[in-house]
C-alpha cells in the first residue's frame, strides 16, 4: 500500500519508540509540571511539529540521493545499519532516570515562545535527522524507495503518533513522571525491549539488499 511494506511492524515500533521516556517526554512532563497543562500542550505541539520538518528532510534529500547513485544508497544503508545497533545497544544498557516532579522555577514566557524553544529543540537535534534517514527506507518496498509520498506517509504517522503521546503526557503531568519514579521496571523494560527491537532492525538493514 502506497510503497510501503510491514506497516504493522512499522506503527508498533514507532509507538514503543516514541512511549519509551526521553527527551522529549521529559520536556513535555516539566512543562505541564511547572507551568500548568496549556504549557504542556504547546510544548507537546512543538516537538510533534518538529518531526514534520524531518520527515521533509528525509523524502527530498534521500529520495534525491537514491535516484543519482546506487552506490551511495549502500553507503547510507549501512551507516543507518551501524546507527540503528547503536540506538539498541544504548537502549538496552540506559540505566532508569528519576523524572523531577518538583515545581521548577522557569521566568515567566509567553506559550508561544514555549512551542518554539519545543519545535527548535526537535529541528535542531541531529540524532532525530539521523534516525530518520536510516529507518525510514527500511519499510519502503524496492520498487517506490524513490518515491516521496511513503516517505510522507511514515513520517507523519511518527508525528501522529508522537502528538497523541505528547499530548496525554501534558495532560497527566505528574501523575505520569510518578508511575515511571515509582516503578522502575516500566521504564527497564520498555528500554530493553526498544534495544532489542531496534538491534533487530539493525541486523535486518545490514543484511537485506534492496
Amino acid at each position: 500500500m502506497l510503497g510501503i511494506e510491514n506497516l504493522g511492524t512499522f506503527i508498533l515500533t514507532a509507538i514503543v519508540l516514541v512511549v519509551t521516556p526521553g527527551i522529549d517526554t521529559i520536556m513535555v512532563l516539566t512543562r505541564s509540571i511547572s507551568k500548568g497543562k496549556t504549557a504542556g500542550l504547546y510544548t507537546a505541539l512543538g516537538v510533534s511539529l518538529g518531526l514534520i520538518v524531518h520527515t521533509c528532510a528525509a523524502t527530498f534529500g534521500l529520495s534525491q540521493i537514491l535516484s543519482k547513485s546506487v552506490l551511495v544508497f549502500s553507503i547510507i544503508k549501512y551507516i543507518g545499519a551501524l546507527y540503528l545497533l547503536y540506538i539498541g545497544y544504548k537502549s538496552f544498557t540506559t540505566k532508569s532516570q528519576p523524572i523531577s516532579t518538583k515545581l521548577i522555577d522557569v521566568k515567566a514566557t509567553g506559550m508561544r515562545k514555549i512551542f518554539i524553544t519545543a519545535f527548535l529543540s526537535d529541528v535542531l537535534n541531529p540524532k532525530i535527522a539521523l534516525f530518520f534517514l536510516a529507518f525510514l527506507p527500511q519499510f519502503i518496498h524496492s520498487a517506490d524507495i524513490k518515491n516521496p509520498l511513503p516517505y510522507l506517509v511514515l513520517g507523519s504517522i511518527i508525528f501522529l503518533i508522537t502528538l497523541i503521546w505528547c499530548i496525554f503526557l501534558a495532560l497527566m503531568g505528574g501523575k505520569i513522571a510518578g508511575l515511571f519514579n515509582q516503578n522502575k521496571r516500566i521504564e527497564h523494560w520498555m528500554n530493553k525491549t526498544t534495544g532489542v527491537i531496534f538491534i533487530l532492525l539493525g541486523l535486518k538493514v545490514a543484511l537485506t539488499n534492496k
